[in-house]
């Protein structure tokens, strides 16, 4: 904590903490309104106004989530004093989440599953909401006996939510990177939307593709989109024509990037432009960025 009160550090408006944080500006207003972690200054017309302490403090909410710890028990851990959680608590409390958002898909409950999707990726950041959530939840859809009517029940909501996010952002000021996502088949729209939306939170242009595309398309659309990146994301195997497809392809676009396995087992000669996970492509097309 600084030695200077809020009121003589350099202060500075909710975007820029968002800038520098990498946290959404939604998440950050849920974190003060819904939780009591941050204390904002006013200006005189009731625009919030942040200081380097904040900053640390988000970094400490942060590392606090990522262990697990839910939201609901972070505000007396940041407290010097206070004694750490202890790991089984926070995982039940994940646990205790996923329970009544599968109550809630059991029912089929468009209002039930939108809530708790909009909650939870309102009020923590992406990556954790995936790692502690979601990946977990659809493990388990996965596995169900039900013709996948969970699983695409549940897909879809997640996708609907995450295509409102990205259209509100429309209007925001253009950002320096520009990604189009697509999807193959078979291939996890889940995993495009969560991705969809860590990349919207770190400032990037983003296009979501939901319908799946074949090789030979996802390459053509590419093509044309000179001005932006492009993810196509595929699990699976590819056939020998479309092995071939992409390694042409990625030779010829510098711009476009492979995730998901069939990239992986697949030998393609163009490294830091294919990953398995998506948090490793991620962080290679922030690269492309800072070049």
């Amino acid at each position: 904590m600084s030695d200077s009160s809020p009121s003589t550090q350099t202060q500075f408006p909710i975007r820029e903490l968002s800038a520098r944080t990498q946290v959404n500006t939604v998440t950050l207003r849920a974190w003060e309104r819904r939780y009591g972690l941050l204390k904002p200054q006013r200006t005189a017309k009731g625009h919030r106004l942040y200081s380097e302490d904040d900053v640390a403090t988000i970094e400490r909410i942060l590392a606090l989530v990522a262990r697990g710890v839910p939201l609901g028990k972070v505000k007396p851990l940041l407290q010097e004093e206070a004694p750490a959680l202890p790991q089984d608590d926070a995982q039940q409390s994940w646990q205790a989440l996923q329970s009544e958002l599968l109550a809630a898909i059991d029912q089929f409950s468009f209002s039930k599953v939108e809530r708790l999707i909009q909650e939870t990726l309102a009020s923590y950041p992406t990556p954790i909401s995936r790692e502690h959530l979601f990946e977990p939840l659809f493990a388990v859809l996965t596995q169900r006996d039900d013709q996948q009517a969970a699983f695409s029940f549940t897909e879809s909501e997640l996708l609907r939510y995450t295509l409102l996010r990205l259209n509100a952002k429309v209007a925001q000021k253009k950002q320096a990177l520009s990604v189009t996502l697509v999807a193959g088949q078979p291939a996890p729209i889940w995993r495009l939307a969560l991705m969809a939306l860590e990349l919207t939170d770190l400032q990037v242009s983003v296009n979501l593709l939901s319908r799946p595309f074949s090789v030979a398309a996802a390459i053509h659309l590419a093509a044309q989109r000179a001005e932006s990146f492009t993810v196509f994301y595929q699990d699976g195997i590819w056939k020998d024509k479309e092995q071939e497809r992409v390694s042409a392809a990625l030779l010829d676009n510098p711009r476009l990037f492979m995730c998901g396995t069939a990239a992986m087992l697949t030998p393609l000669n163009s490294p830091g432009r294919v990953f398995t996970e998506v948090k490793d492509c991620i962080a290679g097309l922030l690269k492309q960025q800072e070049r």
